[in-house]
């Protein structure tokens, strides 16, 4: 067999033609040619693997029959190569039994074109399979590339975090300060200890950002204890209340069926700061969510196994049903970073629970947090003599 001159055209896909037999391959060879592709033809098996290792085809058209190495050997070499893996290989055989064609597809080869062929149903096989091996290659690339995104995008947050500190340390000293200055009103006070206390958790935040990371990693080490629920719920209110009175949004908090008493203690295994992190995130998401002048309703319940819910007369858009907790998914925030729904699933499961989303009644969302069995403890203050 005359070896087709290959004249490298990057433009131009290649395709070899492994086949020990000229008469039919020299024909489609020529064929495949006057269609615009750049033909290697080449009569043994391991000059085929010789030639793809030097210079990779875009396809293969691969004779079974051949002396010293048969097709099935080539393609099954060919595979298990980790730079030629990817190559599509079609096989042209005389050969038609079913049990021909099963073992030519288990060693990875994608199609199977049964002698005497005809030319229109190669070049449709041909065209079909490399389109088919572009786009893999393309999907490759740009999962490729957003991976090396997400990297960057770390490493943006680990320098933003660490330059984050020092503006933190004047949030932290100057309220603390203030408070020791003479004629301040019990209102001024209160602002400033409201100031301190979100400075020391911001503070927070950022120092232990790095712990998200170890919880995707599986390696966060939980420290749990008592945490009052009721009584972070109601420093979240206090930390948003701005925000939902811009909306004049109302507040509801049921426990078990029932309105909460002052004081009532809600006691959940875990930490404070996981606690206060997913429901700050919920609510403030509930608070953006709903419309203007409607109610946000938040309820806890202590069996069979404790969960907290937060219902709001909003929607979540249908495309992001699915991926609501996947990374940087976000829709209709123009500032959203798309991590809160992500991170508080990452907590919830670091705590031993799960968080779900279930879209209520017509116009309402329900997000429900779900914890271990027996992880709460529900307290409720007994009645003074005067209010018996």
């Amino acid at each position: 067999m005359n070896k087709i001159p290959v004249v490298i055209d990057s433009n131009k896909e290649t395709i070899m033609l492994v086949d020990d037999t000229p008469t039919n391959m020299d024909l489609l060879g020529q064929m495949l040619q006057s269609n615009g592709y750049q033909i290697v033809t080449i009569s043994s098996g391991s000059q085929a693997l010789t030639e793809a290792a030097q210079t990779p085809p875009d396809l293969i058209l691969l004779d079974i029959n051949m002396p010293e190495m048969n097709g099935y050997e080539v393609c099954g070499l060919l595979k298990a190569d980790e730079k030629l893996k990817e190559i599509p290989v079609i096989f042209i055989s005389g050969l038609d039994d079913t049990t021909d064609k099963i073992k030519a597809f288990s060693v990875g080869g994608v199609d199977y074109v049964a002698k005497p062929f005809r030319f229109e149903e190669i070049l449709a096989r041909v065209k079909t399979h490399l389109s088919l091996c572009f786009a893999r290659r393309e999907l490759k690339k740009q999962n490729e590339i957003l991976q090396e995104n997400m990297r960057l995008r770390d490493i943006v947050d680990r320098i933003a975090r660490h330059d984050l500190k020092s503006p933190l340390s004047s949030f932290l000293l100057v309220p603390e300060m203030l408070l020791d200055a003479p004629n301040l009103t019990s209102e001024q006070k209160d602002l400033l200890k409201m100031l301190a206390e979100s400075a020391h958790r911001l503070s927070e935040t950022v120092h232990r950002s790095l712990d998200i990371y170890k919880m995707e990693q599986g390696t966060y080490q939980l420290t749990p204890g008592s945490v009052d629920v009721i009584k972070i719920i109601r420093e979240v209110f206090r930390e948003l209340g701005g925000l939902a009175n811009s909306k004049n949004l109302s507040f509801v908090v049921l426990l078990d069926q029932k309105p909460v008493e002052e004081k009532v203690v809600f006691e959940l295994q875990g930490e404070n700061f996981l606690f206060f992190s997913i429901l700050s995130n919920l609510i403030k998401n509930a608070i953006e969510a709903s419309p203007d002048d409607k109610e946000i309703l938040i309820s806890l319940s202590t069996s069979p196994v404790p969960t907290i819910s937060i219902k709001n007369f909003g929607t979540i858009p249908p495309q992001i049903h699915d991926r609501l907790f996947q990374r940087y998914v976000t829709c209709g925030k123009s500032k959203g970073t798309g991590l809160g729904m992500f991170s508080a699933r990452l907590m919830a499961r670091t705590l031993g629970g799960e968080l779900t989303f279930l879209p209520d009644e017509v116009g309402c969302t329900k997000l429900i947090l779900t914890l271990s069995p027996n992880s709460g403890t529900l307290k409720i203050p007994a009645k003074k003599a005067e209010d018996q």
